[in-house]
């Protein structure tokens, strides 16, 4: 298509007469003048693919034209009227043409009848030749194609010609020597003697005989050999492979099958249904019934392709690449397995449609399903992982330890295993949250301890209760009465925390009884009661020791014994075992924050943990009732330090000793905290002596003062009493050097701020006062600051946009909704400080041209993210992570090449703490043993409030609010407002913020992979 055409002045005032007498459309339009001001009411005269535009209609010469060629023409919608407008736009008609070619600038037009608007509309795009263009293009394009097919003629041709003469030739050097041979042959007959002798006849026998015995002992030899092959373990081996791989196909085959099934006699016409004129089941229900089942059939049906090719190169099966190739879409089950309870919930629920159950019966009627269910169809998808992992342990028990494939089965296996526990624990833990919710919706009064997530169901079952006596001793002449075993039989459900015990009523619901929520963590389980001989001799043969006790003793109330009675021996040692292991995992769980929350009130200064690089060691043996962790806080790796700490807890004391001591001869450091007679808290810190020079000694001294006084001065908050037996000069040199400046820039530390419960930091700046402070400044480059500075602010900077979310956001889903910035914009504020935040770590490393500056950035960004970690930011450690695993950074194989070992260590270990597998395991159970202060990362949470959402209606069966799901929501609201209202204690650093604020030098995701393609260019295939 052309982009423009010369004309001179004469040819330009002939087209224009031209024009104005035979033009396809003229009238008058009005023109948008170039500075977009005004408008100018101007002439114009259509004439084929130009359009001209005069002065008025009696105008010889016109004032301009334009070339339509491959144009575009669309109404336009009306401006909003200016305030000094005079025109009423009510009566005015817009349209616009949009040229193709570059720079020039579109063509606004209006009129004041729609009728007249539209036909210059229609007129312009006929006169812009775009289908033409078009067609043109398409056909431009076939002629290409068939030019390509005539050369390819054409050089087969040449080719076949060739190969045609070199035949000919060939044929004739082939008869030239047939005949050659032939003259030879009738020479050598004519010279030969015919006459055979008796000795020649008797050589031919001879020869004959050798033969045949020379045949047949090779027969023999190779009969032998295959026999004792055929005998052999390897053989035996390989048959018994065969047939498992035989086997497998088979059941691929009819796996594929049932899919098959399902997808054609159900999915398929269901969803053909919910889009008549009444339907008997909606979409949304099709895709919850059947989830990604379709999906599941058309990967198995490659993988089934793939299995046959194999087969037919058969005795040869090779499986590992089949394996590798299907793992990484073995995800997808993921989703079925987590949901599928709740699909034959909602197909249950559609069944109580007549026309729906009608429909279903019609199908499972067909001759394809063997009279099977949809239910039976939609639990075959559910055994498949698991019959996979036993096809690869039968294949690997008759594989070979050499064979070729071997390594790669078990690597599939393992990966196999791995997927299936995954599986197993969300598929555990989803159907333990439904069964603790059908519990408490069957107990009246409710139960908010049910509704915590990390509550496991263990056990339940009927007990008897037995009233104390007046002397607190069991009365067991009693335990035998027809009238205690009706009234005392109680239904006692045992939880992970809880043992909760309740009376049935009429109609099968439950009530709680006095006492009836027992919390484990102040349990004393006795599975013998006291009891005197006169009262054993007294009590029942059938019923004796089958009872058992439990002290509670509340913190916020008076202490009370429940006595329980079981049924039988077996069932009494049932209960006993796992109350007792549920009361030992608590306490076992809960022994160091106990110990330090409510005895000794001394607060562990954590960010001294986090700076240490080298991998958690193996926990000690407890002895003596105290209990000792070894930590990996306190030492460099590279510096070949070793540390201890210590916890020993009692009902009555608590110590905590801190050990530190350098291998080469370096100085060491203990810290004893522990309760005083009147529980005063005592903190001791010595220091043993280190033969060294008096300038490194100076030089320790000076470190000393600045990393000692903070830890000194909040433990003295704490209690008010602080007293040392020896004030300290030096220390070892710190960990968290290691997280300065990457080009070797020194500079004093500040020690992590200890945070307390007591101390809110109400005092503290907001996120205004910030982002104002940051306004218009230039920040200082990333290498001044030092990355506990980073830490530390970016932690400051997390919370503050954490706690301004308000809790009615939380609430419907908004943030998944359209207008999901005006109904959550808190929380769409946090998601785009979380992407800045990431963008600006992934901007840092990049910029860097030299590969050993972005290697320093990255261990500094890993140190930042592993200060983070102990200052409980744990939104910030996914914010770092996520930008390590961006493209632009992840594949800078020479830079990562480069980085430490131990970075790398770390990196896995806080992504592993991250980690969405498991609904974000780790993450949970980290977040349920920290206190606050503490930034959790949002959108954990809020994955769980959509699926309370979408997963549990707001009324019951029978048209009750559903009080349960609301409870579960507030739960979750409830954690999220605890975790805003602590707030941490950090002093407010301008320079910092202002670095952690600024966007200027941020690129997007393009510029970043630019850029990282251009320092490490793709590597040619």
């Amino acid at each position: 298509m052309q982009k423009g055409i010369r004309l001179n002045d004469g040819h330009v005032a002939s087209l224009g007469l031209l024009a104005r007498k035979d033009g396809t459309r003229k009238g008058y339009l009005s023109k948008r003048s170039s500075d977009n001001t005004k408008w100018q009411t101007k002439w114009f005269a259509l004439l084929q693919n130009l359009l001209f535009y005069f002065e008025s209609d009696s105008s010889s010469r016109p004032s301009g034209l334009y070339l339509l060629e491959g144009c575009v023409c669309d109404r336009a919608p009306s401006p909003k009227p200016a305030l000094s407008a005079k025109e009423p736009l009510e009566k005015q008609h817009y349209f616009t043409v949009n040229f193709s070619h570059e720079n020039q600038k579109a063509l606004e037009l209006r009129t004041e009848d729609a009728k007249d608007c539209d036909e210059w509309v229609a007129a312009i795009a006929h006169a812009s030749y775009r289908t033409l263009a078009t067609e043109h293009e398409a056909l431009m394009q076939k002629y290409l194609h068939l030019l390509q097919i005539v050369e390819t003629e054409k050089t087969v041709a040449t080719q076949l010609r060739r190969q045609i003469e070199d035949g000919e030739v060939e044929i004739e050097r082939l008869k030239a020597e047939i005949a050659t041979l032939l003259r030879d042959n009738e020479r050598i007959q004519s010279t030969q003697t015919v006459t055979p002798n008796d000795e020649d006849s008797d050589i031919k026998k001879i020869k004959k005989v050798q033969s045949f015995l020379r045949g047949w002992l090779c027969r023999r030899k190779w009969k032998t050999i295959i026999q004792d092959y055929i005998r052999s373990p390897h053989a035996d081996s390989m048959r018994k492979r065969n047939q498992v791989v035989f086997s497998m196909l088979e059941a691929e085959a009819e796996y594929v099958q049932q899919l098959h099934i399902l997808v054609n006699n159900f999915l398929r016409p269901l969803r053909m249904a919910a889009s008549s004129k009444k339907p008997p089941i909606t979409h949304d229900d099709v895709s919850s019934i059947f989830l990604n089942s379709e999906t599941i059939m058309f990967l198995h049906q490659i993988f089934y392709q793939g299995l046959k090719a194999r087969i037919s190169s058969w005795p040869t099966l090779v499986l590992a690449d089949l394996f590798d190739i299907l793992l990484p879409m073995l995800n997808i089950y993921q989703e079925f397995v987590r949901n599928h309870q709740y699909s034959l919930q909602i197909l249950a629920h559609c069944k109580q449609n007549r026309d729906f159950d009608k429909l279903l019966k019609h199908y499972e009627a067909k001759p394809d399903c063997e009279e099977r269910t949809l239910e039976t169809f939609l639990t075959y998808p559910m055994f498949q992982i698991p019959r996979y992992i036993l096809t690869l342990h039968e294949l690997l028990a008759h594989t070979p330890h050499e064979h070729v494939e071997r390594n790669s089965l078990d690597y599939a296996k393992s990966k196999l295993e791995e997927l299936s526990r995954v599986m197993h624990d969300e598929v555990s833990e989803t159907e333990n949250i439904r069964k603790n919710l059908a519990i408490e919706r069957m107990i009246i009064e409710g139960c908010e301890i049910l509704l915590d997530t990390s509550q496991t169901f263990v056990r339940q079952g009927s007990l008897i209760q037995v009233p104390m006596s007046e002397k607190g001793k069991i009365t067991r002449g009693r335990l035998g009465s027809l009238s205690l075993k009706k009234e005392g039989e109680r239904q006692c459900f045992l939880f992970s925390k809880h043992l909760i015990i309740c009376t049935r009523g009429s109609g099968g619901k439950l009530h709680l009884t006095k006492n009836g929520v027992i919390s484990l963590i102040d349990c004393t389980l006795l599975e013998d009661p006291e009891s005197t001989e006169e009262e054993a001799k007294g009590s029942s043969q059938d019923i004796d020791h089958l009872d058992f006790k439990i002290g509670v003793e509340p913190k916020d109330s008076p202490p009370f014994t429940v006595i329980l009675v079981a049924s039988s021996r077996q069932e009494k040692a049932a209960w006993t075992s796992d109350i007792s292991q549920c009361v030992d995992n608590i306490r076992c769980n809960g022994l160091m924050m106990n110990a330090f929350e409510e005895n000794s009130k001394v607060t562990v200064p954590q960010m001294i943990k986090a700076a240490s690089r080298s991998p958690a060691p193996a926990p000690c043996v407890t002895t003596d009732g105290d209990v000792t962790f070894p930590s990996s806080g306190f030492a460099q790796a590279g510096d070949g330090d070793t540390s201890w700490i210590c916890v020993a807890g009692g009902p009555r004391r608590c110590v905590f000793i801190l050990y530190v001591q350098r291998a080469g001869g370096g100085p060491a450091v203990s810290v004893d905290a522990s309760d005083g007679p009147l529980g005063e808290a005592r903190v001791c810190l010595s220091l043993r002596p280190e033969p060294r020079s008096p300038s490194a000694r100076s030089r320790r001294a000076q470190r000393s003062s600045l990393l000692t006084q903070p830890v000194l001065s909040d433990a003295t908050r704490q209690k008010g009493g602080l007293n040392t037996e020896r004030k300290p000069t030096r220390l070892p040199r710190t960990p968290l050097e290691a997280a300065e400046g990457p080009h070797g820039a020194h500079r004093a530390v500040s020690p992590p701020r200890t945070l307390t419960q007591d101390d809110p930091g109400d005092n503290q700046v907001t996120l205004e006062e910030i982002t104002q402070m940051a306004e218009g400044v230039k920040a200082e480059p990333f290498e001044n600051h030092s990355a506990l500075e980073i830490a530390e602010q970016l932690t400051l900077l997390d919370h503050l946009v954490f706690k301004k979310i308000p809790y009615e956001e939380f609430f419907g889903q908004g943030w998944m909704k359209l207008e999901k910035n005006e109904r959550t914009p808190y929380i769409m504020k946090t998601t785009k400080h979380f992407n800045d935040i990431s963008n600006l770590i992934a901007s840092e490393i990049i910029r860097n041209e030299d590969i050993n500056a972005r290697v320093s950035a990255i261990e500094k960004w890993v140190a930042v993210a592993d200060i983070c970690r102990c200052l409980h930011n744990y939104n910030a450690v996914l914010e770092i992570t996520s930008s390590m695993n961006r493209s632009a950074i992840f594949r800078l194989k020479k830079t990562w090449l480069k980085v430490s070992k131990q970075t790398k260590a770390l990196i896995d270990k806080l992504q592993k703490l991250v980690s969405s597998e498991g609904r974000f395991k780790n993450l949970r159970e980290a977040l349920k043993n920290c206190d606050p202060p503490c930034v959790p990362y949002l959108g954990m949470y809020l994955t769980d409030l959509a699926f309370i959402e979408e997963g549990t209606p707001n009324y019951t069966e029978d048209g009750l609010v559903n009080f349960s799901k609301m409870r579960m929501i507030s739960h979750i609201i409830r954690e999220i407002r605890q975790f805003q209202q602590t707030a941490y204690k950090i002093e407010h650093q301008v320079k910092v913020t202002q670095y952690l604020l600024d966007q200027s030098f941020v690129m997007d995701e393009e510029s970043l992979y630019e850029s990282s393609l251009r320092m490490e260019p793709k590597l040619p295939t």
